[in-house]
């Protein structure tokens, strides 16, 4: 698969509207630019490990990351989704 910066934030955005179906009654607006962790209606980060694993899968990564979310930063804050989607492309170049 060729992976572009913007099949990952797709990946992302689609993934996440899927984990929100069974949290909230109606969709919320997800962009890049959503930090889901805190701007989610109950999104945690268990259901932030649980998406990235579903992202690493749909995007044919054979290894899983070392990090178990792709929404959080090693300082532990929360990360957007543009952010995500970098922090997946650098994994992706790596040999």
């Amino acid at each position: 698969m060729n992976l572009t910066r913007e099949k990952v934030v797709q990946v992302l955005v689609n993934a996440l509207h899927e984990a929100q179906q069974d949290i909230v009654d109606s969709p919320e607006r997800i962009t890049e630019n959503t930090r889901p962790i805190g701007d989610l209606k109950d999104f945690d980060s268990l259901t932030s490990v649980e998406v990235t694993l579903y992202c690493f899968f749909t995007l044919g990564f054979e290894d899983l990351p070392s990090f178990p979310s792709a929404f959080i930063s090693k300082p532990n804050e929360s990360l957007t989704v543009g952010e995500a989607a970098d922090r997946i492309m650098k994994l992706k170049k790596r040999p």
